[in-house]
C-alpha cells in the first residue's frame, strides 16, 4: 500500500513525464501496449484466413506451390498473432517467501 504522499509524488512524476515526452509516456502506457497486441492478433487472424483461402485455391486449381504458400502464410500468421499473448487459464495468488526478498 502506498501512502497519500507517495501517490501524489507518483502522479506528479507521471504528469511531468507526459509533459516532457508524450511519445514515451504513450509507449509506457499499459493500455497502448494492449491495443497493439489486440491489433496484431486481429491482423494475424485476417492473414490466417487469407492463407486458408490461398490453400483452398491451390487445391481447386491444382497448383501445389500455391497450396504450400497458403499453408506457410497460415502458419506464419498464426505464430505472429499469438507469439506475445499471455495465456492465463487460472489466477494464482503467489506468496513471496523470505528468500525472494520479503524481510518481514
Amino acid at each position: 500500500m502506498l501512502s497519500e504522499f507517495e501517490k501524489r509524488e507518483l502522479d506528479l512524476i507521471s504528469h511531468g513525464l507526459e509533459a516532457e515526452d508524450p511519445k514515451l509516456a504513450a509507449m509506457l502506457n499499459k493500455d497502448a501496449f494492449a491495443l497493439t497486441l489486440r491489433t496484431r492478433f486481429r491482423r494475424g487472424l485476417v492473414l490466417v484466413a487469407a492463407g486458408a483461402c490461398l490453400l483452398l485455391l491451390g487445391l481447386v486449381v491444382r497448383v501445389p506451390l500455391l497450396g504450400i504458400a497458403g499453408f506457410a502464410v497460415m502458419n506464419g500468421a498464426a505464430y505472429w498473432a499469438i507469439k506475445d499473448l499471455r495465456w492465463s487459464l487460472r489466477t494464482t495468488n503467489r506468496r513471496v517467501t523470505q528468500l525472494e526478498g520479503n524481510s518481514e
